[in-house]
């Protein structure tokens, strides 16, 4: 572990001053001028503001680029006994070409990552289907006093997983498991749980075929007065969108109306 007394001391204030948010130290604070690190102390005890960014391979006992699904950069790392997923902020379209890493902001709080782990966090604590947030890190780029940043999340791996369009790609699945997947977004949406990007690859299955939804940047809880709200409708349109997209890619994509129909049977059934 790293004994940096100047970061525990950070790590100790921190506590002190977000210890009445939780009854429990899930979460603890390290920086330096240039990085903030907000982590889990139960999942990792090797800390330093930079660890995400630069560190992290260093200290990894293996890590392995993730082949499928999304825009940014993504590893699987293991460190001792954990397993985690670590992620880099990046952004996709036209601004890409331009400015792909960096993002604009001066709260932390405010900040992609810390916005993420601390839904994660929030969801996780609730019981959801969501990988339990490790660390999350912004970086000021290039300088310090920059109001630019970068970002990274560390999440745990869910093992034995493969993502739905990997699955649906191989092989037909059976009603359970469409059946499952709209029990699931349902579960969400009744927690008012909006993901921006529902779609194939974001929904994982295990070995014993349990469903966790996956990547929530830009994701958030919206209020009561929205429980009714188009955006749920939206959600699924989303999901639907993806299918019939990965479908027009792959000569055999194993995915039909009758899918569909059964996943939106299941999703209005009361959970």
């Amino acid at each position: 572990m790293l004994r940096n007394p100047d970061l525990m001391h950070d790590r100790v204030n921190n506590y002190n001053q977000e210890k009445h948010l939780s009854s429990k130290p899930s979460y603890l604070q390290v920086q330096d001028r240039h990085c903030h690190l907000l982590y889990n102390p139960e999942l990792l005890d090797i800390v330093s503001p930079d660890l995400l960014s630069l560190g992290i391979f260093q200290q990894a006992d293996e890590c392995q680029p993730v082949a499928s699904g999304g825009r940014g950069q993504a590893w699987f790392i293991k460190l001792g006994e954990l397993s985690a997923v670590l992620r880099s902020y990046q952004r996709g379209g036209m601004l890409a070409k331009l400015n792909r890493q960096s993002y604009l902001g001066y709260s932390v709080e405010n900040s992609r990552s810390f916005k993420e782990w601390r839904l994660l966090q929030s969801m996780h604590e609730k019981s959801l289907p969501v990988p339990r947030p490790v660390a999350a890190s912004v970086c000021r780029w290039p300088l310090s006093f920059s109001p630019l940043y970068r970002a990274h999340i560390l999440i745990e791996r869910i093992e034995g997983s493969q993502t739905f369009d990997q699955l649906l790609s191989m092989q037909a699945e059976e009603v359970s498991v469409w059946r499952s997947i709209g029990h699931c977004i349902r579960h969400f949406h009744d927690e008012n749980i909006y993901h921006a990007d529902l779609n194939a690859n974001n929904i994982l299955l295990n070995s014993r075929q349990k469903v966790y939804l996956i990547d929530f940047d830009k994701c958030e809880i919206r209020s009561n007065s929205q429980q009714d709200a188009q955006w749920k409708k939206d959600n699924l349109q989303r999901l639907q969108r993806s299918l019939l997209k990965q479908q027009s890619l792959h000569q055999n994509y194993y995915y039909s109306d009758e899918n569909w129909a059964e996943l939106i049977a299941a999703y209005d059934e009361k959970a």
